[in-house]
């Protein structure tokens, strides 16, 4: 499907995550169009359990000693999920363990935008889903992919799919 720019020009239609122009998402939702179909290998991939590494940099997100820490630990989950091809991973949602006022974070591992919420706050609109799952301390996070799936990730690394 197509559709015809003021210059005349056809250029195919995108999907975007969250049309609002300027919102955290949407430059992220402007690179990665909305998948669609999820492959046998990427079901497989979401529902084996995370390694005890991927696990650990996670926890270690909230407290990296600086801006670059975190940035260094954020490259090192992209690479380590690409390698698991569960398909385009958005971003990590999970209980925020800072302590009050923040119940719950988020983080996105292409832009790399850690930010935590209070219960007051509204979450971006790809994260709404997971907020639920973030309350209980079941789940050490909740990942968002591309095509809308959240995969909640238990302590052990197991997925609940």
């Amino acid at each position: 499907m197509s559709q015809q720019s003021s210059d005349g020009i056809l250029r195919p239609r995108r999907k975007l995550l969250d049309g609002s122009p300027g919102s955290a998402e949407s430059s992220r939702a402007q690179r990665v169009e909305r998948q669609t179909t999820v492959t046998s290998a990427e079901r497989r991939g979401r529902a084996s359990r995370r390694s005890a590494e991927i696990l650990a940099a996670v926890r270690r997100i909230d407290t990296a000693p600086s801006p670059q820490a975190a940035a260094e630990i954020r490259a090192w989950l992209q690479e380590a999920y690409d390698a698991r091809g569960g398909g385009i991973l958005l971003g990590l949602f999970g209980h925020c363990y800072l302590g009050p006022p923040y119940i719950d974070h988020v983080f996105d591992l292409a832009g790399s935008i850690v930010e935590h919420f209070t219960p007051g706050q509204t979450v971006p609109a790809m994260y709404l889903p997971a907020r639920p799952f973030a309350i209980s301390e079941a789940y050490q996070y909740i990942e968002i992919y591309s095509d809308g799936q959240i995969i909640p990730i238990r302590p052990d690394g197991s997925a609940v799919v």
